[in-house]
This record gives structure tokens, sequence and C-alpha cells, in this order.
């Protein structure tokens, strides 16, 4: 039996959401919220067999998803879903712009339409109508420059990872001034 978007989020199943043929990417999480904006995902990270931050991709990149099946469910070796889901209210997370208000101040990565390559992650600084400007930072947490985004450009969007919170844990420890 194939159960509806709406369903599988009320079940809290994981499943998993693939983008082609409009990129490459498959998302693999448990979905939270999905509307005719944006899909809200808690991210199942494969190689800790945990969840791990969120994801948000537009609704209209994507055709098909699948739920997982029982036997997959033995690769969540650390079910940490419930501790992640609480911290959250995905009605703050309704599109785009109202993702990015609600980060405003926290760090995120983003994936651009005309780059599936890039991957850029900064401090969200401010929101407008149509945009989004981040203060980046590297890879080596040094922060660059500020740049702004539009939401039509940007094809993901990524908070609360281990990733993002390693950068913020280094760049805590090498210099107060810098937050």
């Amino acid at each position: 039996m194939e159960f509806t978007l709406k369903e599988l989020i009320e079940r809290r199943r994981i499943i998993d959401i693939d983008t082609a043929p409009n990129t490459n990417n498959v998302y693999t999480g448990i979905c939270l919220l999905s509307n005719s904006e944006v899909v809200l995902l808690l991210n199942f990270n494969e190689e800790y067999g945990d969840f791990d931050g969120f994801t948000i991709i537009k609704n209209q990149d994507f055709e098909l998803y699948r739920e997982w099946q029982d036997s997959e469910y033995t690769e969540v070796r650390n079910d940490n879903s419930k501790d992640l889901i609480t911290g959250i209210d995905p009605n703050d997370f309704q599109d785009m712009k109202a993702a990015f208000k609600t980060l405003i101040g926290k760090l995120v990565s983003v994936f651009t339409y005309d780059d599936e390559d890039s991957y850029w992650v900064g401090k969200v600084l401010v929101v407008n109508d149509n945009s989004v400007e981040l203060h980046l930072i590297s890879e080596n947490a040094e922060w660059t420059d500020q740049q702004v985004f539009l939401f039509s450009d940007i094809s993901y969007l990524g908070f609360d990872t281990r990733y993002e919170k390693n950068l913020v844990t280094a760049i805590d420890s090498f210099s107060p001034k810098n937050k």
C-alpha cells in the first residue's frame, strides 16, 4: 500500500526523495512538512545511523519519493529523531522566506541551481521578500564575504547538521569576536 506524503508525515516514516531528473540527489529522512512550496525533512545520516539536522527542498524539484520498508530500519542504529523533532515547529518553515526568517543568526548551508557542486555555508543576516543575505564561512571556519541569494536560485537549505554545528564550535574556539 502506498501512502501520501501527508500520511507519511503523520506516521513519522522514513522516506527517500529522488530529485531526478532535475538533479541527481536523493534525500533521506522523516518528512515533517510538505506543502505546495517546500518539503522539510529530518535528515537520516547513513554513516552514523542516526538523524542529523534538517533539509528543505522545493516541492517542484522532485516527483518521486519512496517509503522505507520495515527491513531497512535496521540501518537506524540510534533513533534520536524524537529529540530533534521536539526542538522544531514545522509551521515555521512554510516556504524559503519563512524558513530563513526562522533561522536568522544561525549557520545554514545552501545549494543553488546554477552550480550543483557549490555548497555555501553562512550565517543568516537579512531576509528580504525575494532573497537572503548570508555571511559566508570557509571550510576552515573563517568568515569571508557576505552574499545575497535569491530564493528562486536556492535548491537546498540545510541546518543544524553536524557539519554546521562543528563549524560553529570551530568559530567559537578561534575567536569570540567573530560571532
